[in-house]
């Protein structure tokens, strides 16, 4: 209980699917499209991650992975390694295509192709050919109309990271989402947060300990001396 989700068994039946949405209309403007990904296999002829209406497209393949913004443009990065969990970002910024890995711009190329769909938005596989399902897992996939700069791409890739090691919590302890009381440890840096079943202890967004006393009105919290009521 906890633990942070992720998505797989994709096929031409099981995808994930947005109708259509005009706020994913971006012209000729700023976009970014990330999230965690886990091949199990990478095959030669590609498997889409990633397909707005064949508009915004992110595959991969044994050899390189592939962002499409429009038919005439693409960029290729490094290849992904099967059975590891990887961080990739793709983004339009003034123009100009970025490639990110794991927190690290990878490769960019000019680009103003006119993002403008009629159809949904698939992730785990490609809406022309649906034998091209993503053969592994995906997690925190997301999509905006802004670009975040590198300093923040590192600063997402260092924060999230923490979230795919095993046994990681990523949820506040036990069924009540209704927060009663927060502290931050000025001398930790850990965040304590209260609910009606206990107190959960977070490093960057990792729940890292948890008590099962339910926290009612306040928290203080300093070099690990913790009172609550």
């Amino acid at each position: 209980m906890g633990k942070l989700v992720a998505y797989s068994g994709f096929s031409a039946s099981n995808y994930l699917e947005q109708p259509y949405n005009p706020d994913l209309d971006f012209g000729t403007g700023d976009f970014c499209v990330m999230g965690w990904v886990k091949p199990t296999v990478l095959s030669g002829s590609g498997d889409w991650i990633f397909d707005l209406d064949n508009e915004i497209e992110i595959a991969v393949t044994e050899t390189a992975t592939f962002f499409n913004c429009g038919v005439s443009n693409a960029i290729s990065t490094e290849p992904l390694n099967a059975g590891v969990w990887q961080h990739l970002v793709f983004l339009r910024s003034s123009g100009v295509i970025y490639v990110y890995l794991n927190g690290v711009e990878n490769n960019s190329g000019a680009n103003t192709n006119n993002v403008s769909h009629t159809g949904p938005l698939w992730i785990g596989n490609r809406i022309s050919d649906t034998s091209r399902g993503f053969a592994g897992s995906l997690a925190l996939f997301r999509i905006s109309g802004t670009a975040p700069t590198a300093e923040q791409i590192s600063r997402i890739y260092n924060d999230e990271k923490h979230l795919f090691t095993e046994g990681a919590q990523a949820t506040l302890y036990g069924t009540s989402d209704a927060v009663t009381a927060l502290a931050h440890d000025p001398v930790t840096d850990l965040l304590h947060v209260g609910t009606s079943d206990g107190r959960s202890v977070f490093q960057g967004l990792r729940r890292v300990k948890n008590t099962t006393d339910a926290v009612g009105m306040a928290i203080s919290a300093n070099n690990n001396l913790i009172v609550e009521e």
